[in-house]
């Protein structure tokens, strides 16, 4: 989501992204520093809705951010918090320092990533992983996977896919340009997916398309519960019951 408006804010000004170390190739060709070490800098804007990435900038001169829990004292240019998607309100980060922002997000695998890359066209790709957890990892995956055996399933360690295969970014992105459709949660990889042009089904359960949804991509969400969307770290209620989606229903949006 941050694509966008990262390289909006490149075109007229030096631009260094701290970032997890995947962003190295994600936002390349932009430095990028480990989050934490944030560098002296003119300003610094705070993509990241958290009290730590205004905390470790809090030497910057200026501070642009949303306002966010106890951070705000921490800004020296609060923006207001908004229901809208995530893309827009990165956008009205930018626009503080009179940068404007347009286009969706993209990335392309490099040449020869996509020559060395094994998957077949036409695949169906199922990532079943979040950093987020079991209050965002949907339940269904391993069905949906015994229900169709030509899958390709994309994982790091995990004791329901022990054949699951793992990528770095660059023969990630190569491999999902040729699935036919891409099935994941609503997390970084589901943004990914829409990035590189793939067809991207994403199941949301405590989260919402609205906001946080990979732009471009086809919702498949939970039952209209009363706590839902709740964005937390953990189901106050228990066994999430957000992420009741039948895999007959998946089935079905894949085949649609």
């Amino acid at each position: 989501m941050a694509l966008p408006t990262i390289r909006a804010l490149a075109k007229v000004a030096e631009v260094i992204v701290a970032a997890p170390a995947w962003g190295r190739v994600l936002y390349r060709p932009l430095p990028v520093v480990e989050r934490g070490e944030v560098p002296e800098a003119d300003a610094a804007v705070l993509l990241a809705p958290s009290f730590r990435a205004a905390w470790e900038a809090r030497h910057v001169p200026r501070r642009i951010g949303v306002r966010w829990d106890l951070r705000t004292p921490l800004l020296t240019d609060p923006v207001e918090r908004l229901e809208e998607h995530r893309t827009l309100e990165y956008a009205r980060l930018a626009a503080v320092l009179g940068v404007e922002v347009s286009g969706r997000p993209r990335f392309e695998a490099t040449e020869e990533a996509r020559s060395t890359c094994r998957q077949p066209a036409g695949h169906v790709a199922l990532i079943p992983r979040s950093a987020s957890g079991e209050v965002v990892e949907w339940p269904g995956f391993a069905a949906l996977a015994r229900a169709l055996p030509d899958a390709v399933v994309y994982v790091g360690p995990h004791e329901d896919f022990e054949g699951g295969i793992e990528l770095g970014l660059d023969d990630l992105a190569a491999a999902l340009e040729r699935a036919r459709v891409v099935v994941v949660n609503d997390s970084g990889l589901s943004h990914f997916a829409c990035a590189v042009g793939a067809r991207t089904l994403v199941l949301h359960g405590s989260t919402t398309a609205s906001r946080t949804g990979a732009v471009g991509s086809e919702a498949l969400e939970g039952p209209d519960l009363e706590c839902r969307p709740c964005y937390k770290k953990s189901c106050h209620i228990g066994g999430v019951p957000c992420l009741d989606i039948p895999v007959e229903r998946v089935l079905s949006a894949i085949e649609a």
